[in-house]
């Protein structure tokens, strides 16, 4: 048997393997992100328009207030019509620690010149966990101060309710400047507009979900 009988014969990867790309999120996961992120926002932004004038109603305050109220049910419909088990999975990947975190902050707690190797990290790393959690965890605190400055006829608008939208607007900072401005994670981004990042960056950044991926797709 001659040498080209014998590559011929050797098994090939799937093709999805060699390709440039890698898809990350499909469209429920990324309607359900966006959803979140415009109504979330338009909530933020009608609360800040309206200022001491909550109490007087309005157009702006039914805004404000249906903004919220849509939150779930954008999720909730994502869940029911959308792809549930995608949605789920990696809604529990974002929001779950295991020992690849461990091994994510060990690394980065090297000096930068000691981070040339890369572990087989996540599909999240913990400083996108912990940032999901501190967002959920304030635009939590802004509904429920907000429900009170509402029952206290706009009373308490000025003090723990806006002390919350305060914190949650620096958290959405923060978001923007890791998905916009910085260069190791900006390339995430795309992921979450196409549906796909490139493999080479993927293989850095979250080398174990992408084993992962590949392992259950042979499975298949």
């Amino acid at each position: 048997m001659n040498r080209q009988q014998t590559v011929l014969q050797q098994p090939r990867p799937p093709a999805e393997e060699g390709t440039e790309w890698v898809r990350r999120f499909g469209a429920t996961e990324r309607f359900a992100h966006w959803w979140t992120v415009l109504m979330v926002t338009t909530a933020l932004l009608t609360g800040l328009a309206l200022g001491d004038d909550a109490e007087s109603g309005g157009p702006l305050l039914t805004a404000h207030w249906g903004s919220v109220a849509l939150i779930g049910v954008g999720l909730v419909a994502a869940l029911v019509v959308g792809d549930t088990r995608a949605l789920l999975r990696a809604t529990w990947r974002l929001f779950s620690f295991d020992r690849r975190d461990a091994s994510w902050i060990r690394d980065h707690l090297r000096p930068s010149s000691d981070r040339s190797r890369h572990g087989d990290y996540g599909m999240f790393n913990p400083g996108q966990k912990a940032l999901a959690w501190a967002l959920t965890a304030a635009v939590t605190m802004v509904i429920f101060t907000g429900i009170q400055a509402l029952s206290a006829n706009g009373e308490d608008a000025a003090g723990p309710h806006l002390t919350a939208v305060v914190v949650a607007m620096v958290l959405i900072g923060a978001h923007l400047f890791m998905a916009l401005v910085n260069p190791s994670t900006n390339p995430a981004l795309r992921g979450m507009l196409l549906g796909r990042v490139r493999r080479s960056w993927a293989a850095k950044h979250h080398g174990g979900w992408l084993k992962d991926l590949q392992r259950s797709r042979r499975d298949d």
